[in-house]
């Protein structure tokens, strides 16, 4: 039995985090507690799939977010499998009925490369801005001096990746907003909680 919601503003974590746990206690399990409820990595694996389903993440998150956000390699395609292998340690993670896998697929891919602080480091971008000083003369421009600078700024488009993400029919406010103007004083904000 799988329980997740899909997209409403209505519903709130600590009551979808109740109904996973309660509906993943009843199934048997290798790494369950004699009283049947999921412990260590798999219970770990569960709630992180739980907590990055939702930009709304309450205390109850810090250990699963933490263990899953320690997984770090330097290549990025090493991380993104090392992240997704523990998501894919909860039992419903392979429920091909409700596309669980594109939903694990979409977190490790997206989750922790998808917030705003590095959205506004990655998505840089340059161009150059023609700037003229004014010379002595304010009616002649033959002193004028004419300079080009490179100026950066941060483009509002998405990585395809945490468009995958925020496309997910299981996720839930995740992706930061855009605000501002591109080439002035545009960036990435996260989004408020739901």
């Amino acid at each position: 039995m799988m329980f997740l919601l899909k997209k409403t503003s209505k519903h709130k974590l600590p009551a979808v985090m109740t109904a996973i746990a309660a509906s993943l206690a009843a199934f048997s399990f290798p790494a369950h507690a004699e009283d049947g409820v999921l412990e260590g990595d798999t219970r770990l694996a569960c709630e992180a799939v739980l907590c990055l389903s939702s930009g709304n993440r309450p205390s109850e998150c810090s250990n699963s977010l933490n263990k899953y956000f320690s997984i770090k390699f330097t290549r990025p395609d090493k991380t993104f499998e090392a992240r997704r292998d523990f998501l894919n340690m909860c039992p419903t993670s392979h429920d091909v009925k409700s596309n669980m896998p594109a939903l694990i697929n979409a977190i490790a891919r997206g989750a922790g490369n998808c917030d705003a602080r590095f959205l506004n480091s990655l998505n840089k971008a340059y161009y150059e801005k023609k700037i003229v000083d004014k010379g002595w003369s304010k009616w002649n421009s033959d002193d004028d001096t004419v300079r080009i600078v490179r100026v950066e700024y941060i483009k509002n488009e998405l990585p395809s990746y945490c468009k995958v993400y925020e496309e997910n029919e299981y996720t839930q406010g995740v992706i930061p907003v855009y605000v501002g103007v591109e080439k002035e004083d545009g960036q990435f904000v996260d989004p408020p909680p739901q």
